[in-house]
């Protein structure tokens, strides 16, 4: 059975100045395994060749059009540059589901890491022989599973101008968080003998979803399929890093521990020092938690612009973006 691509574009009012723009496209193309998959963008008219910039979501069965990611770098007259957008919806989720929503069959049963990826693929093909309006530049943003998800591209992804990866920590891997930060950290067992039984009911619980990746069941959050945690436990983004020449910045709060340690952030900074790896810049931001909502507003606002303004090129603060300075326990990378 052959799937059309089919297209509905939204009513929805270009702003001022950008006359001739459509907003929230929604496209649907089919895939190699005969699914539907959608996409938005957000793009200039005939005549008009742009940049376009990816936003790769974190986890969760939550929609690109809910509320809280809906605006985040829309194009228009308030930004510096003009450029497309773009974001591809997660399988099985309804655009505007937001925190909270039940997840969908079909969301547990393709949501992975390695199924996001190809998502992506696929679409930028699609686009490679279809957006007349794009100039060749690709710009990527990810965060959190979304920054796991946007470092593979940038790898895979033979022509990525610049990307910001943010949250996804990199330099442990999810299983080693877990059994080193969350479950089995060391220092709070009374006895090694304890802390290795945890280790080994941990592991034996890593193995089982590994041996029989089912998405029927769940794990640490009902989002959370055995099928997905099998892509997510053994990543180390270092070994893709190591090799990168993208220019990246990466972004972590330092005090972000319950979602992803800024530990494995350090590592991985450390690490791709070590290897001589200079295509990298590190903003480790001082009372940022997993998100920069748990900054005060004009701090949000000064992260933001600073992320934008590094991803089109443009000139931010030697430090990073305003009052975001490194704390001296994360000594920062910059780009010669």
């Amino acid at each position: 059975m052959q799937i059309a691509v089919s297209i509905l574009a939204l009513l929805i009012q270009a702003p001022a100045g950008y006359e001739g723009w459509t907003y929230e496209e929604r496209i649907v193309i089919p895939t190699v395994d005969e699914r539907e998959l959608v996409y938005y963008l957000d793009r200039p008219g005939e005549g008009t060749r742009v940049p376009l910039l990816i936003m790769v979501d974190g986890s969760g069965c939550v929609g690109q059009l809910r509320p809280g990611s809906r605006y985040h770098y829309r194009p228009g007259p308030d930004r510096p540059l003009p450029y497309a957008r773009l974001m591809v919806e997660k399988p099985g989720v309804e655009a505007d589901a937001g925190h909270g929503a039940a997840c969908s069959a079909d969301f547990l049963k393709y949501y992975t890491i390695d199924q996001r990826v190809i998502d992506h693929l696929r679409v930028l093909q699609h686009l490679r022989s279809d957006a007349d309006w794009w100039n060749g530049e690709l710009l990527v943003w990810g965060w959190s599973d979304g920054g796991d998800v946007a470092t593979q591209l940038i790898a895979y992804y033979p022509d990525v101008t610049r990307a910001v990866l943010g949250a996804m920590g990199g330099g442990f891997t999810m299983a080693e968080h877990f059994e080193d930060f969350w479950i089995c950290p060391p220092g709070q067992f009374e006895s090694a003998d304890s802390r290795d039984a945890c280790l080994a009911d941990l592991r034996a619980q890593f193995t089982e979803m590994e041996d029989n990746p089912t998405w029927t069941q769940t794990w640490s959050g009902e989002a959370n399929s055995w099928r997905v945690w099998p892509t997510r436990l053994r990543s180390r983004l270092t070994h893709l890093l190591q090799d990168n020449t993208t220019p990246v910045l990466i972004v972590h709060g330092a005090e972000d521990h319950d979602k992803t340690p800024v530990e494995s952030a350090r590592v991985l900074v450390s690490e791709l020092e070590s290897a001589g790896n200079d295509a990298f810049e590190y903003w480790e931001i001082p009372g940022m938690r997993h998100g920069w909502r748990s900054l005060p507003a004009d701090q949000q606002t000064a992260l933001e612009t600073g992320m934008l303004d590094w991803l089109l090129g443009l000139p931010v603060a030697e430090d990073g973006p305003p009052d975001f300075g490194l704390p001296a326990t994360a000594p920062a990378h910059n780009e010669p």
